[in-house]
This record gives C-alpha cells, structure tokens and sequence, in this order.
C-alpha cells in the first residue's frame, strides 16, 4: 500500500510540473540544468517575458557569489553578494545545443580571443531586465589550463564571471539529460 501510495504521489507531482511548465506564466524561470563551483553558481533555464510566443528562450546564468567585503572573516557571518548576468542561447533546444558548442569551440581559440553575446541582465525576484552586452575574453587559469572571463555591465560598473570547461560540459550534459528525460517540454 506504501508503495502504491508513493508512485501515485511521485506521478501526481510529476504531472503538475509538467502542466506548470507547458503552460509557464510570463516572468518565471524553470531551470533545466544546473552546476556549481566555489567560484559561483551557474544554469540553464527557460524564460517568457510575455504571454507572446515569441519571447520564449533558452539563457546560461552566468551568476557568481561572492564574499561581501570579507564581511564573513570580520563579523563572523557569512554574507554574500549575487551578480548575475543571462546570456540568451536560442529560443529552440537545437539552437541552444548549438550555441553551447559554439562557446566550447572558444576554449580551444588563443588566449585574448574576445567575442561578445547578446544577454540579459537579472533583476530581482529572478526576472530578466534590460538587454545587454557579455564581452567573452579566452583567458588562463591561475593553475594553467584556459577558461572565458565574462564581462558585463552592472549598474554602473562591471560585473565579472568565469567559466571553466568542465562546468560547461556539464551543464550540457545535464541539460541534453533533461530533454531526453522531459521531451514534451523542451521546443525542438
């Protein structure tokens, strides 16, 4: 009877997520694929600004905490700061599968190599603000290795973030899992 009970509950609350996503209000995101470092936090996610069809897409997070000042040695508390900058990568899975691997194909570029990606900025409450510019910089690793520096603007200075390979590979391994995983809601 547990059992039954169990699959009845875990298949109710599957189907609400799936109806709750195919009918996603404006304004909300549903991350799909998710990885952390101790360098920040970072996803991909879905967004519709409005009830249009056409303000549908897919978005990297490239979010970074950070330590407020040191604030968590001095006081003993931990405070953090949230910088987030989006960058779009398509409104169909395909078109994001692709842009993922257009930015993986940067890894393998000279250090220096700048390319710039149309964004979004974050707001709170996780909604997506203003249209923005992420300048992409192939840069190297304090231990060797390369990794892409983001630059982005944040109020009136400039938010930084970095991605490693690693982090990205497995953000798209997570996310290819999902859409085999969640078919019916992803947009081919």
């Amino acid at each position: 009877m547990k059992k039954l009970l169990s699959v009845l509950l875990l298949g109710t609350m599957t189907l609400s997520t799936i109806y709750a996503q195919k009918n996603l209000p404006a304004g909300m995101r549903v991350e799909v694929a998710e990885a952390e470092t101790d360098h920040g936090e970072y996803s991909i996610f879905t967004y519709q600004d409005s009830e249009d069809v056409g303000t549908f897409g897919y978005y990297l997070s490239l979010g970074r905490i950070t330590d407020f000042l040191g604030a968590d040695e001095i006081l003993g508390m931990e405070v953090k700061n949230l910088h987030e900058v989006t960058i779009r990568l398509g409104a169909t899975t395909n078109e994001a599968l692709a842009t993922i691997e257009a930015i993986l194909e940067l890894y393998d570029k000279d250090l220096g190599t700048t390319v710039e990606f149309p964004g979004r900025a974050a707001t709170s409450g996780f909604r997506l603000g203003d249209p923005v510019t992420a300048s992409c910089t192939v840069v190297r690793k304090p231990i060797g290795g390369k990794r892409l520096q983001f630059i982005f603007p944040e109020g009136k200075r400039q938010g930084r973030a970095y991605l490693s390979k690693s982090t990205l590979k497995e953000l798209m391994t997570n996310f290819k899992f999902d859409i085999k995983l969640h078919p019916k809601q992803h947009r081919k």
